[in-house]
């Protein structure tokens, strides 16, 4: 059976696009989708709405009613992330809903967080779901869209390499590939935890393990990220200087919940370095420079104590105002040639120093 060409119905850059097909397939047959989402009742009586206007700044993509009432709000993304707190603006302006959804592809995977109310589906998922669709349109529709699909993104393991990115294919998604790849290979041991977020500039994404302190509103910080800043990314990966550089990787302590980094414990990070220093030797001795004058005092007190000066590294006074936290600590730089394997080991080996770090118990005060 030749199947339609779906491709030019769904060009990977339009989530509208997207979601109208969507709603037609579930419209169409609402089956697959009520029993994914464990939905009973008569399938007779669901409606679906598109962009529902439920405010001027909430328009969720999907909306699923049933007698007058809404069981299912879906989110739907394909290459872009979230923008900032658009799930939780959704879910305050349909507070009743029985299931809040957020639909990704399985490549590029969107972590909405534990505890968030909101359901993780990949599109490979759904779509699955619909190939046995009673309808012969729907579920031949999901096969061709699914092959689309397969086909569309990129395809990663443990041999890809880092840097490894063809001439023409777009750079932010091979790197988001990758690192959701990352992503989905840690397993840290309780209490640690690990989520997947975009950087603060929207377009690098970041892999974090992070787990508290044994001081109230400090937490232990692992960040890994391409090292080539977001504002020499290019759109397509080719020839030329803007090539990954390698995965960075900042182990930092992290104060949350305050208005400036004016009060940041700086003895308490030089406690937790001789534990850093012993678990790993190839930290990048390239000096620290806090920019606030207080962050510098601060480091400078800790270097003056026999801590070396590139331990200090990370966001202070202008993250502390912008997000309410600010972290410093130290950055190891793994070559651009690693493969994606080895990524994940040289992660995973941070699990027991992340949980000694957590243990430090803060110096008492001067």
């Amino acid at each position: 059976m030749t199947l339609p060409a779906i491709r030019f119905a769904l060009p990977m850059s339009s989530e509208v696009r997207w979601s109208d097909m969507l709603a037609v397939m579930v419209a169409t047959d609402p089956a697959p989708l009520c029993r994914l989402l464990g939905l009973s009742g008569p399938l007779g009586d669901v409606v679906v709405r598109r962009e529902v206007a439920v405010d001027p700044a909430s328009q969720p993509d999907i909306v699923i009613e049933r007698q007058g009432q809404r069981v299912a709000v879906m989110e739907v993304k394909v290459l872009a992330g979230l923008g900032t707190s658009q799930l939780e603006r959704y879910a305050a302006a349909v507070p009743d809903a029985a299931v809040y959804v957020l639909v990704f592809p399985g490549r590029l995977v969107i972590d909405v967080g534990s505890g968030s109310g909101w359901r993780p589906l990949t599109w490979e998922t759904l779509l699955e779901a619909y190939q046995a669709s009673t309808d012969s349109w729907v579920a031949t529709c999901a096969t061709a869209w699914i092959e689309y699909l397969a086909g569309a993104l990129p395809a990663v393991d443990a041999a890809t390499v880092w840097n490894d990115l063809m001439p023409g294919k777009d750079f932010v998604i091979e790197l988001r590939a990758r690192m959701s790849w990352l992503h989905g290979q840690l397993a840290p041991p309780a209490p640690i935890r690990h989520d997947l977020v975009s950087s603060a500039a929207g377009v690098s994404w970041v892999a974090r393990l992070y787990t508290e302190a044994a001081e109230k509103d400090y937490r232990i910080l692992v960040e890994v990220e391409e090292n080539l800043p977001v504002r020499d990314f290019p759109k397509y990966a080719g020839e030329g200087s803007r090539q990954p550089r390698g995965p960075s990787i900042k182990v930092c302590l992290q104060q949350r919940n305050i208005t400036t980094s004016a009060g940041y414990n700086w003895r308490y990070l030089a406690a937790m370095w001789p534990l850093m220093h012993a678990a790993r030797s190839d930290w990048v001795t390239n000096p620290a420079r806090p920019r606030a004058a207080h962050d510098r005092a601060g480091h400078q007190q800790i270097v003056a104590a026999g801590v070396p000066r590139y331990v200090g590294i990370g966001f202070g006074e202008a993250q502390a105002k912008i997000d309410g936290a600010c972290m410093f600590g130290a950055r190891v730089q793994l070559p651009p040639t690693i493969t994606l394997g080895d990524l994940a080991q040289d992660v995973s080996s941070l699990y027991g120093l992340v949980s000694d770090l957590a243990k430090v118990v803060p110096p008492a005060p001067q």
